[in-house]
C-alpha cells in the first residue's frame, strides 16, 4: 500500500512540474503584454480564431548535435544519436479583452 501511495506522489508532483502546468500557472488570467515582452527574442504568429479569441504562437528552435551513445569499454564499434532539430511551441488563447483564457506547449523533433 505504502508503495502505491509513493508512486501517486511521484506521479503527482511530476505532473505538477511539467511545462504545461508552469505555464498555466505563470500567465492564465495575465495579460498579453507580459507573455510577449517575456517571449521577445522568439518568432510570434497569430492567428484570428472564428469566436473572436487569437492564437499566439511562439515557436523556439533549437539544433542538437549528435553525440556518441556510451556502451560501454569494451565496444569497438561507436554508436552516435542523429542530429535534430528541437522545436518548442508556447501556444496562448486570447480573449477579446487581451487576457489569456487558456495555454498549451508543444515539444518535437525534426532529424536534420
Amino acid at each position: 500500500m505504502n508503495r502505491i501511495l509513493g508512486i501517486l506522489f511521484i506521479l503527482i508532483i511530476a505532473a505538477g512540474c511539467s511545462m504545461q502546468s508552469k505555464l498555466n500557472r505563470d500567465f492564465k488570467g495575465e495579460r498579453i503584454e507580459k507573455v510577449t515582452e517575456m517571449f521577445s527574442n522568439l518568432p510570434l504568429s497569430k492567428i484570428p480564431m472564428n469566436n473572436d479569441h487569437t492564437k499566439y504562437i511562439f515557436t523556439k528552435e533549437e539544433r542538437l548535435p549528435e553525440t556518441t551513445i556510451s556502451q560501454g569499454t569494451k565496444s569497438l564499434d561507436p554508436m552516435s544519436s542523429p542530429a535534430v532539430t528541437k522545436v518548442e511551441q508556447f501556444i496562448f488563447i486570447v480573449d477579446e479583452n487581451e487576457l489569456i483564457i487558456n495555454t498549451q506547449y508543444n515539444s518535437s523533433y525534426k532529424r536534420l
